[in-house]
């Protein structure tokens, strides 16, 4: 966008010192520029040329603004938040400014551009000292009277003030921010409806160590937005003021239902909550250590049942937390064989106090896989458990305690995914979830009772494979019976499939959020010398052919863990390929092993991304004899 001045004025100044006489004749002065009114700009107007793309402004355009939020306090850096009486705007400044709350400013747009951070309007490239001259001072505006839901994009930038709020009970008394290590913290406001609104405070800032009030009252900030959520800045603890008593949470009046009413609805054909209904329980699942995704969580009511519950965006309930969910018409639905309460507004959910955490319920692996329904969503300890050492905890990690083998699960955003995991025989605390088969989610690595080295630990050497992934479950990572898979890179492991009754092994990168995937599936140790003319055969498929990321390897020095200390020698197998069509099985022909000796490993490989190498491969019907 180019905006130039057309119109230019004279203003005459008076001059003394210079007198003439015999002839009248004005005097000669300096020319003074006027602003051109057709330049002048107001908030709004420059809000409204925004559309999806960065607006460069070149020429002699100009708006008038009073400060609403100044770099002082340290709640925004290098920036100021202007507003007239049209709009709001956030400017990004070059370098810092002495500018004040309640300047009242004109800015030059020459140089400026207009463009959107995660939804939220700003004016970059804003030089203080060449581009904003200061008019008055001390021209505060009032703030508007707003309620939560009227607070929208359309407000960005602009002073606004609540009544009857407060802080939500896990966030009432805290910090504003995390003032030791300057890290910003988001804490939430709520009204006596239930809606609520984050106030983000800057770890940088002067009050980020002082505590947040725990009565109702009023608050004053400005309007900012992080993707499509709704944020309050504060300018100063003095415009929060809380001194009235706390009103209790909504939904004290709804009727009250167990979660084992809920499995039941759930069983009986319900896939709808009741109108008029409440949940509560404690929160057992714990954000502080991040493993389960933001948008949920799990609780366990009084009776002792549990259920998970999943929220439309990123809740704050805490490790603790005795929560009411008002659960009215809620969708109830199983995500991959976990029953869960989803689409739930956080505006649903309160912490109405600090609950007593369950104990969890003593029981084994094999009691857990045949009764899986008495323990879903719940606390449970087994004890005994065998755990394999482990480079890291992402992604799944074979237990086992002689009753039977269950697969231990760690996101890869948890905060200890990438800790190393030592062997040995351990008391397992953890919430029992489910997809597509059982499995464990501990809350950190602290539910991980060591109680010593596991003499049972290593994988005895076979002298045959005979493998047809017949033993594993459908979604199954490929662990166990002595096979194994590791990530090299990304999250993603081998798993079993299923297709007309047929078990296979199967790797894609298909959908991943990983830069890279690299995985390998591991057959168990071989000891090739006790078998005469060793040979390997097994069949592979592939779908969606995109990359030739597939292969298969022998190691002598693997360890079976250590993939970094291994050397690895491709094997002439016929491998599935472009030639060949979608899901069609290819004999790999019959691969002489004679040349080696000792303990091997044979391992298939494949490395791929989303979205231009995602393509399947898949492995099964491995053999591993003698061709005598």
């Amino acid at each position: 966008m180019k905006l130039q001045l057309i119109k230019k004025y004279l203003l005459l100044l008076l001059v003394p010192g210079f007198f003439f006489t015999g002839c009248e004749k004005d005097l000669d002065h300096p020319p003074v520029k006027e602003l051109d009114t057709d330049a002048i700009m107001t908030i709004q107007e420059i809000r409204d040329l925004y559309d999806d793309e960065p607006v460069e402004f070149t020429g002699e355009g100009n708006f008038f603004a009073t400060v609403v939020m100044d770099e002082n306090k340290g709640n925004i850096y290098r920036s100021l938040i202007v507003q007239d009486n049209t709009a709001g705007l956030y400017i990004r400044l070059t370098s810092p400014s002495f500018l004040n709350e309640g300047d009242s400013v004109r800015i030059s747009l020459d140089g400026a551009v207009l463009d959107a951070y995660e939804n939220m309007l700003q004016l970059n490239e804003i030089d203080p000292d060449r581009m904003v001259i200061k008019q008055a001072a001390d021209k505060h505006l009032t703030p508007e009277k707003l309620t939560i839901p009227e607070i929208t994009s359309e407000k960005q930038g602009q002073l606004i003030k609540l009544e009857n709020v407060q802080f939500s009970f896990e966030d009432a008394n805290k910090p504003y921010a995390d003032a030791a290590n300057q890290r910003a913290l988001n804490r939430t406001l709520v009204d006596e409806d239930g809606n609520s609104i984050i106030v983000r405070t800057s770890g940088f800032a002067d009050f980020a160590d002082e505590t947040t009030p725990e009565g109702s009252g009023s608050l004053i900030g400005v309007v900012s937005q992080f993707r499509n959520d709704m944020q309050l800045f504060i300018r100063k603890t003095d415009e929060v003021v809380m001194e009235d008593e706390r009103f209790a949470p909504p939904g004290g009046d709804l009727e009250l239902i167990t979660i084992a009413e809920i499995r039941q609805m759930f069983a009986d054909g319900t896939t709808n909550l009741p109108p008029n209904t409440r949940v509560e329980g404690v929160v057992i699942s714990d954000r502080e250590y991040q493993n389960h995704p933001g948008q949920n969580a799990y609780i366990m009511d009084e009776n002792g049942d549990g259920i998970a519950i999943r929220f439309q965006n990123w809740h704050s309930l805490n490790y603790g937390n005795l929560i009411r969910i008002v659960t009215s018409n809620l969708p109830l639905n199983e995500f991959n064989g976990l029953l869960q309460i989803e689409e739930i507004p956080t505006g649903n959910a309160f912490a109405i106090d600090e609950g007593e955490i369950p104990e969890p319920a003593v029981t084994t692996i094999g009691n857990l896989r045949d009764n899986f329904e008495d323990y879903e969503s719940t606390l449970i300890r087994i004890e005994n458990v065998s755990i394999p050492s482990s480079g890291s905890f992402e992604g799944n990690i074979e237990l086992s305690d002689g009753t039977g083998s269950v697969n231990m699960y760690t996101y890869s955003w948890a905060e200890f995914a990438d800790d190393p995991v030592q062997g040995g025989i351990y008391n397992v605390t953890a919430i029992a979830s489910y997809y597509y088969n059982p499995q464990l989610l501990i809350r950190s690595s602290d539910d991980l009772e060591y109680l010593g080295e596991d003499d049972d630990n290593d994988v005895d050497p076979v002298t045959e494979i005979d493998e047809d992934f017949s033993g594993f479950n459908n979604y199954e990572e490929i662990i166990g019976n002595g096979w194994n898979t590791i990530a090299e890179a990304g999250g993603r492991k081998w798993i079993c499939r299923t297709f007309d009754g047929n078990h296979y092994a199967q790797a894609t990168a298909f959908n991943s959020q990983d830069p890279v995937n690299i995985m390998w599936l591991l057959t168990p140790p071989v000891d090739i010398d006790a078998i005469s003319n060793p040979v390997l055969e097994f069949q592979s498929a592939q779908a969606h052919y995109s990359h030739d990321g597939f292969g298969v390897y022998i190691s002598t020095d693997f360890d079976g863990s250590n993939l970094d200390g291994a050397t690895w020698e491709a094997l002439p197998a016929t491998l599935a390929g472009d030639d060949d069509p979608d899901h069609t099985w290819v004999d790999s022909g019959t691969i002489d092993l004679s040349g080696y000796s000792g303990i091997i490993y044979i391992g298939w490989k494949y490395e791929g991304s989303h979205p231009n190498e995602a393509g399947t491969f898949r492995v099964d019907n491995v053999k591993l004899n003698s061709a005598d």
